[in-house]
């Protein structure tokens, strides 16, 4: 079906739906966990651009709800840093051989949950709020992550929930990522990585990927905050530790 055998399909399935169930509890962390899954199964470059696609699709809706509580002021550094570091990213994920990639997508993806769950990340944040060029540095973080392996969140991640409060972190994050999908889906698409069966991916993850955002977004007006977001960070690390394991197993094939 769609060129996928039903082992991939079902893979995709529970993938998308997981990482989006996230998404909706915490505002955060789908491509983190749907690109670390998929990746396990078909070549980053090929998932990387289709979950792009999948996540700008599923979260634009959003935007007019928490307009007001966007931080502006720290946005627009934040969102010109990334503009200018995902193309070298992005021509970073075309340039390299899939196994490698997928390895360093998942390394990555373990490092910075056990980060999260240890408070390393935390006690690395500043007390107070960068200036601009602090705000230009975490866009160009997260815009070379972003381009080369689709998980740019972590770097805007810490810097607001570090430094603001959890509706304006949210909010802010909501909005700078679907700049940052838009921005590397375009460039994707000018490079035809955004093609064959990344557009078949995108219609086999996008009604899981819709049902699990509706399901996230009411669990978190249930469940204890903090529980949750230790237990995304959880799921992350189990996701990322396969991935390693996958890769190594992939490369010394």
């Amino acid at each position: 079906m769609l060129g996928f055998d039903p082992p991939t399909l079902a893979w995709i399935a529970l993938a998308s739906l997981a990482a989006f169930i996230v998404r909706g509890v915490s505002g955060f962390g789908s491509s983190m966990i749907g690109i670390g899954a998929l990746s396990i199964v078909l070549p980053p470059a090929q998932v990387v651009p289709a979950f792009l696609a999948v996540e700008l699709l599923t979260t634009v809706n959003l935007v007019p709800s928490i307009w007001r509580q966007i931080d502006w002021r720290s946005l627009r550094w934040v969102v010109l840093g990334c503009a200018l570091t995902t193309p070298i990213g992005l021509t970073v994920l075309a340039t390299l051989d899939p196994n490698p990639m997928r390895l360093a997508v998942s390394g990555c993806l373990l490092a910075i949950a056990l980060a999260m769950l240890s408070g390393w990340a935390q006690r690395l944040a500043p007390a107070q709020r960068p200036g601009a060029a602090g705000a230009l540095a975490v866009g160009g973080a997260a815009g070379l992550l972003n381009g080369a392996a689709g998980i740019g969140g972590p770097p805007a991640i810490v810097f607001y929930f570090a430094t603001t409060g959890t509706a304006v972190g949210r909010a802010s994050l909501i909005a700078f990522f679907l700049f940052t999908d838009l921005y590397a889906l375009t460039w994707a698409g000018g490079t035809g990585m955004l093609g064959g069966l990344g557009w078949k991916l995108v219609a086999v993850a996008l009604p899981f990927s819709l049902l699990g955002i509706w399901i996230g977004q009411r669990i978190y007006l249930r469940l204890d905050e903090a529980r949750l977001r230790r237990l995304i960070w959880c799921v992350l690390a189990a996701l990322g530790a396969l991935g390693v394991a996958s890769g190594l197993w992939r490369i010394a094939a």
